[in-house]
């Protein structure tokens, strides 16, 4: 995928600038703890975001090592925690682990009486998406009420997840809607959380994918100026070369380079027709449909 970093490291720093797997839930709807316009107050900086830690939290993160080694030794697994970032579409995922030969990721979480199943899944479906692929294991630990950190199999369930590319598309779609809110609200702190949910129509999804799509090919086109330059400057000089040692083609495997001799090349002036013999310029002119189109050109800094 175009954009996409695979890190050896669990990045931690700029969570502003990525949705995670946390977040997902919360822009979907489906968190209990906080909404979407809450946490894009957070990425905004318009209200700082909650450094959590609770024995529930800090319970998980101690028994997800002993889970993943248990679940590898049982079944001969490779799976290693590991992180992936798409800069493009600004999506980070912290995967507990994936098994990159057998194709599998790995989620682990330990949970009380009820588990809150559609959180998991849609964080699964964002990594399935990330990572490439089609299949994993969510690895279920139910807490002991005395937060017993001895790892004791009785305790753990494994639910196969299988891709599901629908529920992919729906995430990516309101992950897309969830920046163009993003930016609107940077750019207005004071929205209210009505006006906030009222962005992100089709037109707003649009304009953000032309604007970015428009930016990358102004980038593109400065750098290609630079490059045809310097390509025109190194022809030049190879003619004039080739001339001099009346060389007239150069075989370098890949290309075949060929002097071709001047001529004189003959077209109509139709500025001077035009002026000239404005009734014979009228006569010739010829009539087309344009379509209907868009323009669109850099705002002046």
């Amino acid at each position: 995928m175009f954009g996409l970093e695979k890190t050896d490291n669990n990045v931690t720093e700029n969570r502003s600038s990525f949705v995670g797997g946390s977040d997902v839930p919360v822009i979907l709807g489906l968190s209990k703890y906080k909404t979407q316009y809450q946490l894009a107050q957070e990425k905004a900086g318009i209200i700082k975001a909650e450094n959590i830690s609770n024995p529930y939290i800090q319970f998980g993160n101690k028994m997800e090592p002993s889970i993943r080694e248990y679940i590898n030794t049982k079944n001969s697994l490779h799976f290693h925690p590991d992180t992936f970032i798409d800069r493009d579409e600004m999506i980070r995922s912290n995967v507990d682990g994936i098994d990159e030969e057998n194709k599998i990721l790995l989620e682990i979480k330990t949970h009380g009486s009820k588990p809150t199943m559609k959180v998991y899944e849609a964080q699964m479906q964002l990594y399935f998406h990330q990572t490439g692929c089609n299949y994993g294991w969510l690895a279920m630990y139910q807490r002991p009420s005395d937060f017993d950190m001895e790892f004791d199999s009785a305790n753990l369930k494994i639910k196969e997840i299988e891709r599901d590319q629908l529920a992919i598309e729906k995430i990516l779609d309101s992950i897309e809607t969830f920046w163009i809110r993003l930016e609107y609200l940077k750019e207005y702190p004071d929205m209210s959380e009505k006006d906030y949910y009222s962005i992100g129509n089709d037109v707003d999804k649009l304009v953000a994918r032309v604007e970015k799509f428009e930016l990358q090919m102004m980038e593109f086109k400065g750098k290609a100026k630079i490059i045809e330059a310097q390509q025109k400057e190194f022809r030049e000089q190879l003619y004039q070369k080739m001339e001099e040692n009346d060389i007239k083609k150069i075989d370098t495997g890949d290309l075949l380079i060929t002097r071709v001799l001047p001529t004189v090349r003959k077209s109509v002036d139709s500025t001077k027709l035009k002026k000239e013999l404005p009734d014979v310029y009228e006569n010739y002119l010829k009539e087309s449909q344009v379509k209907g189109s868009i323009r669109i050109k850099a705002k002046a800094e």
